[in-house]
């Protein structure tokens, strides 16, 4: 029976790893769709050629050409581009060639063969080149390209006029369409350059305010202004009470609930060992509700599940002796080996006597201690339990009340395992897609803040594609609309970061380009080039720095 539940465990494991990566593929696969899409419909808009719009990087796995872009579909689900004409230096496509074959359709040169070597084209004479402009002017006149050569071992000249939409079969490349001089994204004007480096965050924040509203018109928004329960957890305490769906809470611990913030606001002031009047909470929650089904009110009591997120764990309580404080790491699961207090050696059952030499005679002391400011400028804290009749001391590292607070998490949360009703309003959803987003934003900003201003934060700290991967293999268990969330929340990254000003980001050409409107000159293209490749270097390995934390994460 045992090797039957393993195997099915195992197996289940599995098909969620798989249907994660899945979700994993797709959520990655939009997001970079929309931000690259961004960035080539603004720059066809402006008139730029584009050669390839690509998803994902690394070795093809698909390509098609339609018109003059090739659209490709790479085998790393990681990133993409859109290779435009002059987004890097120019350099001159036929510099080191002195001969090449060429292909001429209504006497204009529709296809300049570099390879000679190509089997296809073998059968068309080598010419020797003698001059050339495949740039042209910015004015683009008619019939301004023009090749002039001479035919291998031959004397006479002969300049054909260059199609301007004509091919260059490069060694070793897929052939690339040449670009007039106009068709450079370096010679179109600021305010389109601009545009079509910005677009591409700009559709991340998009596609994000898009996401919020279909999940605004799906689920719709809280009633905060009533206090009647949508949904009870059934591994919660209210569950075990009786609390159902439409049931309406009247008060707890006597204090009066009339919103749903109310009741957010007592559990609050309770997690810090006292009511709102300086009373010792006992531990227990003395809950009077409406009872929808039974037509009746109703006063039932129950042990609220508490969270110490500093050190993340779960205090589980005898229900005849609420105030003791055995607990169990906190997580999906009862053990979870991967929080903080596990790590350093806590395990469920322990029960807390002593937190940095501070006795802790029951909850309410540790409530009073994690609740203070005893843990300013500290990255550990010293946990003595008590495991049947053995002291063990542990010193556990901490998430910081600065760190949790920039999540929107406290540091200490009591729960009773409910969620309000949901409903349809119109006039939040013309506001709230653009309010979360902005919210989103916000967050970054703490959070990329605490990597200056918290001790406890570094960037090992940070999640590559590893951690993304792990966060959305969890979410695609909890149902559509946390992948939703979840998608949106990272499409908001994902726009934000790329507009910090750093060499090789969007932001990073975002400032070159600032400079240039400010001092109305161009930065010297090669150096500017030379400072995005430095950039992207030092950019690749955070990136592998940062995976290689996500890795030992795994295996913690």
């Amino acid at each position: 029976m045992l090797i039957l539940t393993t195997f099915s465990e195992i197996m289940s494991n599995v098909l969620w790893t798989i249907l994660g990566a899945i979700v994993f593929c797709l959520v990655l696969g939009v997001i970079v769709l929309i931000h690259e899409g961004g960035h080539f419909f603004f720059a066809r808009r402006a008139g730029v050629l584009c050669h390839e719009f690509s998803i994902g990087m690394g070795p093809v796995l698909f390509q098609k050409k339609k018109g003059e872009t090739v659209y490709s579909i790479r085998a790393i689900p990681i990133g993409g581009f859109v290779s435009m004409a002059g987004e890097e230096v120019e350099f001159d496509v036929l510099q080191n060639n002195k001969q090449v074959r060429i292909v001429v359709e209504n006497n204009r040169v529709v296809k300049i063969i570099c390879n000679l070597n190509n089997s296809k084209y073998q059968d068309l004479p080598i010419y020797d080149i003698i001059s050339y402009d495949l740039s042209g002017t910015l004015e683009a006149k008619e019939d301004e390209l023009y090749l002039t050569l001479r035919k291998e071992n031959e004397s006479e000249e002969v300049t054909y006029i260059v199609d301007r939409c004509a091919l260059i079969n490069l060694e070793k490349q897929q052939e690339l369409q040449i670009a007039p001089a106009d068709r450079n994204l370096v010679n179109k004007s600021l305010g389109k350059r601009f545009i079509t480096v910005f677009g591409g965050p700009m559709m991340n924040f998009v596609l994000a305010v898009v996401i919020f509203f279909i999940m605004g018109v799906v689920q719709g928004y809280p009633n905060t202004n009533a206090t009647i329960v949508d949904k009870v957890d059934e591994y919660y305490p209210a569950y075990t009470i009786g609390l159902e769906e439409g049931d309406t809470i009247k008060s707890i611990n006597g204090f009066e609930t009339k919103k749903w913030d109310d009741i957010g606001t007592i559990l609050d002031q309770l997690a810090t060992g006292k009511d709102s009047n300086g009373n010792a909470f006992e531990g227990i929650l003395t809950i009077e509700y409406y009872d929808k089904s039974e037509d009746t009110t109703v006063t039932k009591t129950l042990v609220p599940q508490t969270y110490l997120y500093n050190v993340e764990i779960l205090l589980k309580h005898d229900e005849n002796d609420p105030l003791n404080t055995y607990v169990a790491v906190y997580g999906d699961e009862a053990t979870n080996t991967k929080t903080k207090a596990y790590l350093a050696g806590i395990r469920p059952g322990d029960k807390i006597i002593n937190v940095d030499k501070n006795v802790i005679n029951n909850r309410n002391d540790l409530l009073a201690y994690f609740t203070g400011n005893h843990l300013e400028d500290k990255k550990q804290v010293s946990i003595t339990v008590l495991r049947e009749t053995n002291e063990f001391t542990y010193d556990v590292d901490i998430n910081s009340d600065e760190m949790l607070l920039s999540q929107g998490v406290t540091p200490v949360k009591m729960q009773m395992g409910i969620s309000p009703e949901y409903s349809f309003n119109f006039v939040k959803l013309l506001y709230m897609p653009w309010v979360e987003t902005g919210q989103g934003c916000l967050t970054i900003f703490k959070t990329l803040g605490l990597l200056f201003t918290d001790s406890t934060v570094n960037l090992g700290d940070l999640s590559g594609p590893i951690g993304i991967f792990t966060l959305l293999k969890e979410q695609t268990k909890q149902g559509i609309m946390n992948i939703l969330y979840w998608t949106a929340t990272l499409s908001v990254n994902i726009g934000l970061v790329n507009l910090l000003p750093l060499p090789a980001l969007d932001g990073g050409r975002l400032a070159f380009l600032l400079y240039e409107a400010i001092t109305r000159k161009k930065v010297n293209s090669k150096v500017e080039n030379i400072i995005h490749s430095i950039g992207l270097i030092l950019l690749m390995g955070l990136f592998v720095f940062i995976s290689f934390n996500d890795i030992l994460r795994c295996f913690k």
